[in-house]
């Protein structure tokens, strides 16, 4: 989920921790714990779940947690169905900032999806442990599972959040599962994982570089949904998706008189944005975003919640009584709560309860202002350093819109934007059924490698993909880790 809240983005990030070969300690309450031999603060204890009573994965699965400091991350890694030995390493990272990531793996793409009375799982024949190994985590600390010790501040910056997950990738790879070291590790995620996953990547690109001898993440690509990359973008893609039928809807949302009244306050929305992204000053931000909330957002956002409009998918109610809109996301709330499953998880009493999202994290971040500017930036570092990305969308979500997304990603300044503008969208299918429309550009970085930047769409489909249209999900991803063109 993504959540509108003022802020303003932090500075550059601290310089992370660096690790070696980690140096493991015998099993304690089921778990075994693996030890920094750089760093003391930071540790994973990890245990096997020995049945498929909590979740009908079709292969191992593994739970612990992350233990950086007095911070600590859960994480459920499942092992590919297929070829585990051989098959990549997918990172997933839910949005918020605050959501779980257990929203993803119960409610989208995990092997096992929530039943229908919120009391356990059903096996998922279209989740993306079929041929990948997979890691769902809670993150930041504070999220879900995850918690920190008293007094201990909140995780409130993306680049905070991406220094911890890097060291968790450092340790999971290096020691926990050296079988994963040097195999291809690919990031994705969800809404304001747009901020989270490009963030991560960079950092995991820069330390790379910075500290060759040191344990590294191999990373691939990254592959992120309705994306939460640039505000001020996906606020001028509210009036293409509201007032026309670019989204695939057969008549405009809003009326002419809603439509004018939006085109008219747009010109200046968009001013204060971009004073914003050249000048982070919190009066300014503030100031744009309030422009915007008042003058475009809110004349949909305003009617979400019980019963009302559902921003993640314009064709549809609000089914529930908070503005989250979807049951499953409240059954997956009640079922991680159960005590069978805390008991199977070993959940510290400090976790308190199972939340599918922080409001706590969401303010942390919203005072510091991480979601007012655009992650174009890291987006573009990843590509001018031989990483390839993909962006795809359901063309039913207002959030993160298609229209807001292909914006930045148009005028991003690359080598291949010329390309990417001229390019016609074409069609793309999945057997003969087409799904959406795509654009794909290859470009050759500075040391010869080359870089793929695609954007593809799936029609029918809101905020969530794989949960509204799994097949095509699924298909979508295959393509993708397979490096095989959706033309």
């Amino acid at each position: 989920m993504k959540l509108f809240v003022a802020s303003l983005l932090a500075a550059t990030a601290a310089a992370t921790l660096s690790q070696v070969p980690f140096q493991d300690t015998p099993e304690v309450e089921g778990f075994q714990t693996y030890h920094s031999q750089y760093s003391e603060h930071h540790s994973i204890r990890i245990k096997q779940q020995q049945s498929d009573t909590l979740c009908d994965a079709r292969s191992k699965q593994y739970t612990g947690w992350l233990d950086v400091g007095q911070k600590h991350i859960f994480f459920w890694y499942f092992e590919s169905q297929d070829k585990p030995a051989e098959d990549p390493l997918l990172l997933w990272l839910t949005g918020g900032p605050g959501g779980s990531g257990m929203l993803g793996m119960l409610g989208e793409l995990g092997p096992c999806m929530i039943n229908e009375f919120g009391n356990g799982t059903v096996y998922n024949e279209y989740g993306w442990s079929k041929s990948a190994n997979i890691i769902f985590v809670d993150q930041p600390a504070g999220v879900g599972f995850s918690y920190v010790e008293e007094g201990i501040p909140l995780t409130s910056t993306s680049f905070s959040a991406a220094e911890d997950m890097h060291h968790f990738l450092q340790l999971f790879t290096s020691d926990v599962f050296p079988d994963l070291y040097e195999r291809d590790f690919h990031i994705t995620g969800e809404s304001y994982a747009g901020h989270y996953v490009p963030t991560l990547g960079a950092e995991i690109v820069s330390k790379n570089l910075m500290y060759p001898k040191r344990p590294k993440v191999n990373l691939k690509s990254t592959f992120t949904g309705n994306a939460f990359v640039s505000p001020k973008d996906t606020t001028f893609g509210y009036w293409e998706t509201l007032c026309t039928t670019n989204p695939g809807v057969e008549s405009p949302v809003f009326n002419q008189t809603r439509c004018d009244i939006m085109a008219t306050n747009l010109p200046r929305c968009m001013e204060l944005s971009s004073v914003c992204y050249n000048h982070p000053d919190p009066a300014i931000c503030i100031a744009a975003e309030e422009v915007c909330e008042d003058g475009v957002i809110m004349y949909y956002d305003g009617e979400s919640g019980e019963g009302g409009r559902n921003r993640f998918d314009i064709t549809h109610e609000c089914e529930t009584r908070d503005d989250l809109c979807y049951p499953e996301i409240q059954r997956i709330q009640e079922y991680l709560n159960l005590p069978s499953v805390w008991e199977a998880l070993s959940v510290p009493k400090a976790v308190g309860n199972y939340s599918v999202l922080s409001y706590d994290i969401a303010w942390a971040f919203a005072l510091t202002g991480d979601g007012m500017l655009s992650t174009q930036p890291q987006v573009l570092y990843l590509l001018d350093h031989g990483i390839d990305v993909l962006f795809y969308q359901g063309n039913l979500d207002l959030a993160c819109n298609t229209a807001g997304n292909l914006q930045w990603a148009s005028t991003m300044p690359w080598k291949g934007q010329p390309a990417f503008v001229a390019q016609p969208k074409r069609t793309w299918k999945n057997g003969d059924d087409k799904v959406g429309w795509f654009k794909e550009v290859k470009t050759k970085t500075a040391s010869g490698r080359e870089t793929t930047f695609a954007f593809a769409t799936v029609d029918g489909a809101g905020h969530m993909v794989p949960l509204d249209k799994p097949k095509e999900a699924l298909a979508l991803v295959d393509r993708w880790l397979n490096k095989r063109s959706y033309a």
